[in-house]
């Protein structure tokens, strides 16, 4: 719907006015904040044409106005602009600490803080598919007695740490031997590859090192075993501090939707083949439309690797910061896994 130039404006001043304030928003406060050179009266009549259009609403204890869904929708598509070199808004994202951690899970983990901390918000992050990692490295390391620490590196960059007992104490040239042993005979195997050659292996019997191979097998079930455990969630926290969640029932509501990760799964999934960002508002997104949430959501890319983040909050969200940093998000994390991917394919 096409809206005249002054009638845009009112419209955006009336959403930035209470995404700041929280309070509805009256033809008086926009006449003493905004330069429009009309009178309050004037404002009024075009607050209410909004109002017959569906793109505003008054609750009915209160003359000011407030945003409906298709008020934010249009104030989304059509309003307001993202400058992503905004210096307000650079130097909030270039100081953040970026994530870095070696493993795949532990690095989706510090990205969902990471992004809660940046947009002030609940922030979620899917794990990627990796339907190609292939086996890459395995390393044995000697602790006391019997114990022995197993690492378990893929080409994606995957890493599991496993703490094991075997029966008979081994040196650690024997454990780097048995490495050296398994590097060759795993080389460039996918993960399914792998599991069939140490099942030969093991019916083969290789003597001192039956327990270890064991244990290796069982490792290498548990790199593919943790991605259906994919979904972190961060800055839950943060929900206490917006005023919409002071209802104790919605919060409870969404937090028992917090631990149904199938549904965020189920709705992340349909993002995932989309470009750019999208924002589901309210009642756009079936999952939280009793809590009065939206969600932004982005994805991000490295070679065959697809994976979704997003950010929640409520419906009065700063949508330009928060589609900015869930947009910076995205592009940080996809260049982090291909530099990842890179140095695997490298070595």
């Amino acid at each position: 719907m096409d809206l005249n130039e002054r009638t845009r404006k009112v419209l955006q001043a009336v959403i930035d006015s209470y995404i700041q304030t929280g309070s509805p928003i009256g033809s008086t406060v926009l006449a003493k904040t905004y330069d429009f050179s009309v009178s309050s009266a004037t404002l009024r009549n075009i607050m209410a044409e909004l109002e017959e259009l569906g793109f505003l609403t008054h609750p009915h204890t209160s003359a000011g106005r407030v945003p409906t869904v298709q008020g934010y929708r249009y104030y989304i598509d059509s309003l307001i602009s993202f400058d992503r070199d905004a210096p307000e808004i650079k130097d909030h994202l270039e100081q953040a600490s970026v994530p870095q951690s070696g493993d795949l899970h532990l690095l989706m983990a510090e990205a969902s803080q990471f992004l809660a901390k940046l947009s002030h918000h609940t922030s979620v992050v899917v794990a990627p598919e990796e339907p190609e990692g292939r086996y890459k490295h395995i390393e044995f390391v000697r602790l006391r007695g019997n114990q022995v620490l197993i690492i378990f590196v893929t080409n994606t960059g995957a890493v599991l740490n496993k703490l094991v007992e075997i029966d008979e104490p081994l040196s650690q040239q024997d454990l780097n031997s048995f490495s050296t042993f398994l590097d060759d005979e795993l080389e460039h195997l996918t993960l399914p590859e792998v599991r069939q050659r140490l099942l030969e292996r093991l019916r083969e019997d290789k003597a001192g090192f039956l327990r270890l191979l064991e244990q290796t097998f069982r490792a290498s079930q548990e790199v593919r075993e943790r991605d259906t455990d994919k979904v972190f969630i961060g800055g839950t926290s943060q929900l206490f501090d917006s005023p919409e969640f002071a209802d104790i029932e919605k919060l409870r509501s969404l937090f028992r939707t917090f631990e149904d990760k199938y549904k965020f799964l189920k709705l992340l999934d349909k993002s995932s083949s989309a470009q750019g960002i999208k924002v589901f508002i309210g009642s756009e997104n079936p999952f939280f439309e009793m809590q009065g949430c939206s969600l932004v959501v982005g994805n991000y890319k490295a070679g065959n690797i697809v994976g979704t983040l997003g950010v929640i909050g409520p419906v009065r969200m700063q949508y330009r910061q928060v589609i900015q940093v869930v947009d910076y998000t995205s592009k940080l994390l996809s260049r982090i896994l291909d530099e990842r991917l890179q140095r695997g394919i490298e070595r």
